[in-house]
């Protein structure tokens, strides 16, 4: 690129790398990789896969996903925020989730609602409902939604602590601050975030919080699925959506709107899975089987976005996107 293109940065840029259209496509590709991260657990889990060999996989593909975010910490802002997101949801999807899923396996922790109220199933009933035995009542959770709920506790202290990091610039965390009045100090001046670490760690964070959130809303034994308080705080999510996709849509620079995306997707998402627990419909990108067009599509458009992102314009002096 010449220095001339840098000088006059309009003639090079392309509208799909302005607002309001490239804060669309950053939470656009954020959500279709939810989308795609369960594409990868259902055929993990439940394509007949010998579980040995589905560990083995998720190990190793999770490996790549922490390899890929430490190499990230040397890019520039664009290119360490992509490398971040990639690698912090191959982290998340491949040993996050799929840990969860042995530790909940190996343990008799499934939930189930009975006449006689919630009680654990035994992993013989488990195994006997998924054969078909009809007397089994059908848990609404399973043993890895129970291990993901106990661990609500160590979120929130990680992101209490977080708090305390006088040059953390996430949103959430300094909206909470400026309502209680807290200032843990002044930034440090130059200070030099590492983009492909934010990243991560913003997506590790804001899945954990709205997981455990939808786990506390849907736990028969706090609230429920129908109850009330559960509607409640759907309205609340999809009012709280509102106000962030809004000021996504405002993002003018790449590596930014991936990042604030994250947190906007991670919010967002709470709405289609509740709406799944409701029976309102079913996921394409679970049951691809049944949608093959449907998931396709999910498919190439997030390694279209994945392209796209990756070969953003970016000023050499700044790292920033033009």
């Amino acid at each position: 690129m010449t220095v001339s293109a840098l000088e006059s940065p309009q003639l090079e840029k392309s509208r799909l790398y302005s607002a309001p259209a490239l804060g669309g496509l950053a939470l656009g590709w954020v959500i279709l990789e939810k989308m795609v991260a369960h594409m990868y657990l259902v055929t993990l889990i439940y394509a007949g896969i010998p579980s040995t060999i589905a560990y083995a996989v998720a190990f190793v593909v999770g490996m790549l996903g922490l390899i890929m975010v430490w190499k990230g910490l040397e890019q520039n802002e664009v290119r360490g925020t992509w490398m971040g997101f990639v690698g912090g949801s191959l982290v998340w999807v491949f040993w996050f989730e799929m840990y969860l899923h042995f530790i909940g396996a190996e343990n008799n922790f499934a939930l189930a609602m009975t006449e006689a109220g919630p009680e654990y199933l035994l992993k013989s009933d488990v195994a006997a409902l998924f054969a078909g035995d009809s007397s089994i009542p059908r848990p609404y959770f399973m043993g890895e939604h129970v291990f993901l709920q106990s661990s609500t506790l160590f979120c929130f202290m990680l992101m209490i602590y977080m708090g305390m990091n006088k040059d953390i610039r996430c949103r959430l965390i300094l909206w909470v601050r400026k309502i209680f009045g807290l200032r843990p100090g002044k930034p440090t001046k130059g200070y030099k975030p590492q983009y492909a670490r934010v990243a991560a760690t913003e997506l590790l964070f804001v899945n954990w919080f709205m997981y455990t959130l939808m786990l506390a809303v849907n736990d028969e034994r706090i609230l429920g699925l129908h109850h009330p308080v559960n509607y409640v705080s759907f309205a609340l999510v999809v009012l709280w959506s509102a106000i962030i996709v809004a000021k996504q849509f405002k993002q003018k620079e790449a590596g930014l709107a991936i990042r604030y995306a994250i947190a906007v997707g991670g919010v967002f998402w709470y709405l289609p899975e509740q709406m799944v627990l409701w029976e309102i419909f079913r996921e394409p990108w679970v049951f691809y089987n049944v949608f093959p067009v449907t998931a396709s599509v999910i498919l190439l458009a997030y390694i279209g976005l994945m392209v796209f992102f990756w070969k953003t314009p970016v000023n050499p002096e700044t790292g920033k996107s033009l």
